[in-house]
C-alpha cells in the first residue's frame, strides 16, 4: 500500500496535525501512517495538575452520560468520516476481515446507550459516590466516602477496536483524565471517537480530559517522561506480555497498574456430545463459534477443547468425527462472526504438517485458511497450543474433566461448556483454579451463541477484576461525631 494516513494527536479538545515534525510509522499489516512527533508533545498529552480534574468532578454523571449518548448517535460508519478513515486503516493495519470489522464498527453506537452506561457505572462504582460524598449509616454517619477520578494511561490492544470505545467510556464514567496510547494494529479508532467528541462539544469536560497519541511500543524515552507520579495515577495495560513487562520497569509507589495481559481460553465437552449425531452437531457448532469468532484473534477464543473421552480406538474414532464436524461448522459461520482468512499462518501450518506425520499420536484435519483441528490421541495438549490461530483448535481426550484444572491459572479467561449439566460439576473447582468466565455452547444456533457470549449484565467483572472501581481513588472524610466531647475539653 502506498497510502500514508495522517493521524493527529488529540490533546483534550485540541487537534494537533502532523507538520514538519511528523514521524512515519508502519502498522502491523503494512499500512503506513504519520503523526506529530510524540516526544515534542509530552505536555500536551499529560495532565500535570490533578486539581484540573475539578471540572469533570463537578459534572453530574447524568450530564456525562447524556453527552456520551449524543456522541454515540454520531458513531455510525455510514456518515462519520472519522470512523470511515479509521475503518479503512484498521482493515490494512489489523487482522480482521472486512465483514467482521464492519460488524464491530456498526455495533459501536450500542456501547453508548445511556441506560446501559448508567447501570454500568452505578453497579460497579455507584453514581452517588462519584457525584458527592456518601455518609455512613447510623453511628458511622460522621464518615463520608467519595470516589474521585484519576489521571490514567491506557495502553490499548488493537485486536478488536471496541477496546478504544470502552476505554473512553470507562474514563468518562469514572470522571477521569485518560491518555490513550493507540496500538499499531488499530492506530486510529480511539482518535476517530475523540474527534467525534470534539465535533459535538470541544469544551465539554469529557472532551477536555481525553488525549490520544501513537508512539512506538518500547520507546523508553516516552515512557520515562509520561509514567511519573506527577503525571499519572493509574495505568491499564491491555498489551502483550512484553509490553506489560516493559511498562512495569517505570512503576513507582503511587502508580497503580491494572494488567489486562493476554489470556488463553478453552472449552470442556462432556461425554454426551459423543453419544449421538445430533449432540455431536450441536457441540461442534458451539466449538466453532467460540473458537472462530473474530477469526480467533480475541482472548476469549477457545484454542484447546478438552473432551470427556477415553483413549481407546473406538473413543478416538468418535473424537475424530467430532473434529470433522468442527471443521465443517467453521465453514458455515456467518461472515459477521467469522470468515476464512486470506493469508495462511505459515509457522502454524509447518507445525501441523510435522505433527500430522505422527499419526499414532495425532489426527490433523483442515488448514489455517479455512480452519482445522488437531486431535490428540492421548490425554495431553499439543506443545504449540499457544500458537493456535486462524480457527485451528486442539481436541484432547480427558477421562475426568475435573483434572483439567492442572492447565488452568489466572490467565485462563473464558471456558465454553457443553452440555449445561456439566457446569455445576466444574464451576467451583474452575473458579478456584483461576478461570474467570464460563459460557454455554448449547443451542446450535451460531448467531444466538455469539450474541449470548458477548452479552453480559452491566457492571460485571473484567478478567477477574473490577476495573472501574480500581480506576478511581476512594477518599474518606472522617469527622468528629456530634455527640462526642473533644478530648481536649474532656481533659480539662
Amino acid at each position: 500500500m502506498t497510502d500514508i494516513y495522517n493521524i493527529p494527536i488529540i490533546a483534550r479538545g485540541r487537534i494537533i496535525e502532523p507538520g514538519e515534525d511528523a514521524v512515519e510509522y508502519a502498522g502491523r499489516g503494512g499500512a503506513k501512517f504519520r503523526t506529530p512527533d510524540p516526544h515534542k508533545h509530552i505536555h500536551d498529552l499529560v495532565l500535570g495538575n490533578p486539581v484540573a480534574l475539578r471540572d469533570l468532578m463537578d459534572c453530574p454523571i447524568h450530564d456525562i452520560i447524556d453527552f456520551l449518548a449524543e456522541v454515540g448517535k454520531k458513531l455510525h460508519l455510514d456518515d462519520n468520516v472519522h470512523l470511515q478513515e479509521s475503518f479503512a486503516l484498521a482493515l490494512q493495519a489489523g487482522g480482521l476481515a472486512e465483514p467482521i470489522l464492519r460488524g464491530v464498527y456498526e455495533d459501536m453506537p450500542r456501547m453508548f446507550d445511556g441506560k446501559a452506561m448508567f447501570e454500568l457505572i452505578d453497579k460497579s462504582v455507584g453514581v452517588d459516590y462519584l457525584d458527592g460524598w456518601v455518609p455512613g449509616e447510623g453511628p458511622h454517619a460522621n464518615c463520608r466516602v467519595r470516589a474521585v477520578g484519576t489521571r490514567q494511561l491506557h495502553i490499548t490492544a488493537g485486536n478488536v477496536p471496541v477496546v478504544a470505545a470502552l476505554t473512553i467510556i470507562r474514563g468518562a464514567l469514572t470522571k477521569s483524565d485518560v491518555l490513550i496510547k493507540a496500538p499499531s494494529n488499530d492506530p486510529l479508532t480511539a482518535n476517530a471517537i475523540s474527534r467525534s467528541l470534539i465535533d459535538i462539544d470541544a469544551s465539554h469536560p469529557v472532551t477536555r480530559h481525553v488525549a490520544v497519541a501513537y508512539w512506538k511500543g518500547g520507546d523508553e524515552e516516552m515512557d520515562k517522561q509520561i509514567v511519573r507520579v506527577s503525571r499519572i495515577d493509574k495505568i491499564t495495560a491491555w498489551g502483550g506480555m512484553s509490553s506489560v513487562k516493559h511498562i512495569q520497569k517505570f512503576l513507582t509507589p503511587g502508580i497503580d497498574l491494572t494488567a489486562l495481559n493476554p489470556k488463553y481460553s478453552m472449552s470442556v465437552i462432556g461425554k454426551e456430545a459423543l453419544e449421538s449425531e445430533a449432540a455431536m452437531e450441536e457441540a461442534a457448532t458451539g466449538i466453532a463459534v467460540i473458537a472462530g469468532f473474530y477469526n480467533q484473534t480475541a482472548c476469549a477464543n477457545t484454542r484447546i477443547v478438552y473432551v470427556e473421552s477415553d483413549t481407546d480406538d473406538e473413543s478416538i474414532e468418535k473424537l475424530v468425527a467430532l473434529g470433522s464436524k468442527v471443521v465443517a461448522a467453521f465453514k458455515t459461520l456467518p461472515p459477521i462472526i467469522s470468515t476464512p482468512v486470506t493469508k495462511a499462518n505459515q509457522d502454524l501450518e509447518a507445525e501441523m504438517e510435522a505433527i500430522a506425520l505422527e499419526d499414532d499420536f495425532y489426527h490433523v484435519e483442515g488448514d489455517t485458511l479455512s480452519g482445522g483441528v488437531i486431535v490428540s490421541k492421548f490425554s495431553d495438549r499439543i506443545d504449540f497450543y499457544d500458537q493456535l490461530n486462524n480457527r485451528v483448535v486442539n481436541l484432547v481426550p480427558i477421562a475426568d474433566l475435573s483434572t483439567v484444572t492442572k492447565w488452568c491459572d489466572d490467565t485462563t479467561q473464558t471456558v465454553g461448556v457443553y452440555p449445561e449439566a456439566l457446569r455445576e460439576k466444574l464451576l467451583d473447582v474452575f473458579a478456584l483454579a483461576g478461570v474467570q468466565r464460563l459460557v454455554s455452547l448449547t443451542g446450535g444456533d451460531a448467531l444466538q451463541l455469539f450474541h449470548d457470549m458477548h452479552t453480559l449484565p452491566p457492571g460485571m467483572p473484567h478478567d477477574g477484576i473490577e476495573p472501574l472501581r480500581r480506576n478511581v481513588r476512594w477518599v474518606i472524610d472522617q469527622r468528629a461525631p456530634d455527640n462526642v466531647v473533644p478530648l481536649a475539653i474532656a481533659a480539662e
